[in-house]
């Protein structure tokens, strides 16, 4: 398939400037999704090499610009190639928490946080990034104008996509798949004929003009969307989730996560008003003698390399419409009794 001849071509003149002051490793910033109606925002970030293939010129442009099969084609070889990429994401309920344009900046310092190596100076479409404490520029249609800026909307846009198309196969009837969540007559459709999904951004148009809510959530629905969102949290934090729902005699662990050579039994509890007060308002004294016993018999079980453990409890916040958008975590909250 030819390239469309309407793209612009991006280089890499915004990138030599910060060259020039010895600032090596330019990461370029974009975000995908921020005016969908449903599914998460998006942020791409890419340090590409100082001299770019020739290749990546030919293929990189403005993701918009761009078809599905070329984009795809110009992904692999940005991930090839480029010193580091990243792409991170902010959930429909913690947009409707704070914001879409505070939460696409959210997903940009995310993608950020996973460059290795980290960026010396960045380059970012149209916003700023003032808590990256970083040289930074802010090009408007930068995706149009430089090469990293182009390669970090190339990036977002496939995996945001792919994981739309995961999605659809959750959510069937709404064609996810086809219009990735964007405000389509099908959509639209479908969000008046079967109303808004768990992830809709309830605060967008039309949603807040039904309004309409999520069919409420039955208690073990919520129990294991709070234990998944604790369970993406543990998992930025560098750790690797090694068992979910683990029971014994004695009780349940929800979540167990490996650290190092520390194991982490992790208690999820979901609420909607502010955070736990007190440790005793987490946990009470039988609840943490089952806790303990549990979480004895799994060190008596497992096969892992381990040298401590401790019991953590992870507070998730529900929104209005009982969505997890929030997590903090108490460490070594329960002790043996």
């Amino acid at each position: 398939m030819q390239m469309r001849q309407a793209s612009p071509a991006p280089d890499c003149e915004f990138e030599r400037q910060f060259h020039r002051q010895g600032l090596a490793l330019v990461a370029g910033l974009d975000e995908v999704g921020r005016g969908c109606l449903a599914g998460p925002v998006a942020a791409g970030a890419v340090i590409l090499p100082q001299s770019p293939a020739p290749q990546m010129f030919e293929v990189v442009r403005d993701s918009k610009r761009l078809s599905a099969k070329q984009r795809s084609k110009a992904y692999e070889i940005i991930t090839r190639s480029a010193v580091s990429h990243a792409v991170d994401w902010v959930a429909p309920a913690e947009i409707d928490d704070i914001g879409i344009v505070p939460a696409t900046r959210l997903a940009m310092r995310r993608a950020l946080s996973k460059l290795n190596p980290a960026p010396d100076a960045l380059l970012i479409d149209a916003l700023t990034l003032p808590s990256a404490h970083l040289p930074q520029k802010a090009i408007i249609r930068g995706d149009g104008k430089s090469l990293s800026i182009a390669a970090a909307s190339i990036v977002a846009k496939v995996e945001r996509d792919r994981l739309m198309a995961e999605l659809a196969q959750e959510y069937e009837d709404y064609g996810f798949e086809r219009h990735k969540g964007y405000g389509t007559v099908r959509h639209l459709d479908a969000i008046r004929w079967l109303g808004p999904t768990p992830i809709h951004r309830m605060s967008f148009r039309p949603m807040r003009d039904m309004g309409r809510g999520v069919e409420r959530p039955t208690t073990g629905e919520i129990g294991q969307d709070a234990e998944s969102f604790a369970a993406l949290a543990l998992e930025r934090r560098g750790m690797r989730i090694v068992a979910r729902n683990f029971r014994s005699r004695y009780g349940e662990v929800d979540l167990v996560a490996l650290s190092g050579r520390t194991l982490v039994f992790v208690e999820v509890r979901a609420r909607r008003s502010t955070a736990f007060a007190t440790q005793a308002e987490t946990v009470n004294r039988a609840k943490s003698r089952r806790l303990v016993a549990t979480c004895q018999q799994f060190l008596q079980d497992t096969m892992l390399p381990w040298r401590d453990w401790r019991i953590d409890v992870a507070e998730v916040r529900l929104d209005r419409w009982r969505r997890p958008y929030h997590v903090s975590f108490i460490e070594s909250a329960v002790e043996e009794w």
